[in-house]
């Protein structure tokens, strides 16, 4: 096969290559434009989803009325939520302390604050 022959496939190849990206760069700019207009909604979205949580609307009701949970919330003061464990910490502080007793039986006794050692 001569040079000739080589270079004039090599060229069709390549022009079907250059065909069959035409569509995917016309989407991509397509894709890209919707993607600024998208970008430019999360803002007013977040905002209008806070307001509709502060009038009395829980995230769980929104999502159950098919409204999606903002990509970005709105700047400001974070939402606050009790923690699990919150409940927790506090039974545990009003009980008693238990120490281990100083026998060799290995059981536990509350603290007796009245008991003096000698």
């Amino acid at each position: 096969m001569s040079a000739t022959e080589i270079l004039q496939r090599m060229e069709a190849a390549l022009a079907a290559r250059a065909e069959a990206i035409k569509p995917l760069a016309d989407i991509q700019d397509e894709r890209a434009t919707l993607l600024l207009k998208l970008a430019a909604l999360d803002e007013p979205y977040g905002k209008a989803y806070a307001e509709a949580e502060a009038a009395g609307w829980a995230a769980e009701e929104l999502t159950a009325l098919g409204i999606a949970e903002p990509v970005k919330r709105p700047k400001g003061r974070p939402r606050s939520r009790r923690p699990v464990s919150a409940k927790k910490s506090t039974q545990e502080a009003s009980s008693p302390a238990v120490v281990p007793a100083q026998d060799s039986t290995g059981s536990n006794a509350p603290v007796d604050s009245g008991a003096q050692s000698s």
